[in-house]
């Protein structure tokens, strides 16, 4: 199908709304942060972590990072041989810090003859979902909000439903879909996703129709 483009596509004005109208609720569903493990013996053996460590998999020829599975933070942390430290699926700051001395714990409790400290916990990127209020009936139009900020937008229905709206000078990326799931992505705060949110949702919110 041929998308017809605006000859002079649309600037989406980040400015904050001016009605009273609240903008729905954004959900933080993942953040995703990194630290550094300084360790006394360096590289970090792997292979051994693995054998000794529980909830742990390792296969160097697939991937060049440990996994380790947290149960409480709920959480995912992969650990290179260099001490880099990703950790995904927390939902806050706090936790994210609370899993990698989580880490540093378990290595330390199983690898007795080796020092571990954690340094540099640091946000990387927060994700967010937001469900647009809409009545029966009614969709997200996302064929003119592409129509409308082309240049702003990736989109290509034939391969994914999904709209992605990259404004300038914005902390957020969005993705947007008919049924008016948005996904908020790219902050590097949860101060980032809210504002990011409340600026750009005068804007989405012209498109439910």
């Amino acid at each position: 199908m041929t998308t017809t483009l605006s000859a002079t596509p649309s600037v989406i004005t980040l400015a904050p709304d001016t009605s009273n109208e609240s903008p729905p609720l954004s959900v933080i569903h993942n953040i995703v942060g990194t630290a550094e493990i300084d360790c006394s013996s360096k590289p970090i053996d792997l292979q051994y972590i693995s054998e000794t460590l529980p909830n742990s998999f390792y296969d160097r020829r697939r991937f060049a990072a440990i996994t380790i599975r947290i149960l409480s933070p709920m959480c995912t942390a992969l650990l290179f041989t260099s001490g880099k430290l990703v950790i995904t699926g927390t939902k806050t700051y706090y936790e994210c810090i609370l899993a990698a001395l989580r880490v540093c714990r378990m290595l330390q409790q199983y690898i007795h003859s080796t020092d571990f400290v954690v340094t540099n916990t640091r946000i990387q990127n927060v994700v967010a979902h937001v469900a647009v209020p809409m009545a029966p009936g009614q969709k997200l139009d996302i064929d003119n909000i592409y129509r409308d900020f082309c240049t702003h937008c990736t989109y290509q229905k034939n391969m994914f439903p999904g709209l992605i709206l990259r404004p300038d000078n914005s902390p957020v990326v969005l993705l947007c879909f008919f049924s008016g799931k948005v996904v908020i992505t790219g902050g590097k705060s949860a101060e980032d996703i809210t504002t990011g949110w409340a600026t750009l949702w005068p804007t989405i919110k012209k498109y439910v129709q």
